[in-house]
């Protein structure tokens, strides 16, 4: 089962030699990965001051208590998109979806925080990638929850071959999950259009 979504996903991995790529091609490198030839792309490429952009809607959809972190926020969304190769508005886009930029939401089995990770996945990846981590607590931390995040996206993002549509579903239902429902020849396209709807309108505020 293909997308039925005007949203498109490239069947072209992007290049691995991107290590000393600038930051803003290694964004318009994951959104070719993303959307394949779409004008967006060009539109995207033109973008100069990124991070001035994403801090000034952090600023604004962040709750009033935590807008004085809207600084360190952007600077890790930032920072984390460019370590993993990723666009930081992809970053933004779940975030955007799973917490709706509220760091203290928790989800109905135990999720926490921006990027909605659960315990058991925030302690696995903190231990696979290295990250300090302090149990639950570091969930409670934004900066923190993002860094684990954004490690956690580029994990599944190898494990399904830069397959967008496949890494981004297994953000959401577990890489277990994705493959059992493409041995019955399903492939999960509501959460993936749901991220892609926000990436791209982040884009076209």
């Amino acid at each position: 089962m293909m997308i039925q979504s005007s949203m498109a996903f490239s069947s072209t991995p992007a290049s691995r030699q991107i290590a000393s790529s600038a930051p803003a091609d290694i964004r318009v490198r994951h959104a070719r990965e993303l959307l394949g030839k779409r004008k967006l792309v060009r539109k995207i490429a033109a973008i100069k001051d990124i991070k001035a952009k994403i801090r000034a809607t952090v600023r604004q959809r962040l709750p009033k208590k935590y807008k004085s972190l809207a600084g360190s926020i952007t600077n890790t969304i930032v920072t984390e998109a460019k370590k993993h190769h990723l666009d930081p508005y992809f970053v933004m886009a779940v975030i955007a979806g799973e917490s709706s930029f509220n760091p203290d939401a928790v989800g109905p089995v135990g999720e926490v925080g921006l990027m909605q990770i659960r315990p058991s996945t925030g302690a696995w990846i903190a231990k696979k990638f290295k990250i300090k981590w302090q149990g639950k607590l570091s969930l409670n931390n934004p900066m923190k929850n993002i860094t684990i995040g954004t490690a956690y996206i580029a994990y599944l993002r190898e494990k399904f071959a830069r397959q967008g549509q496949l890494y981004i579903a297994a953000y959401n239902m577990g890489a277990a999950n994705v493959r059992r429902a493409l041995s019955k020849n399903v492939r999960p396209k509501d959460y993936p259009i749901h991220v892609m709807k926000r990436y791209i309108a982040f884009y076209q505020e």
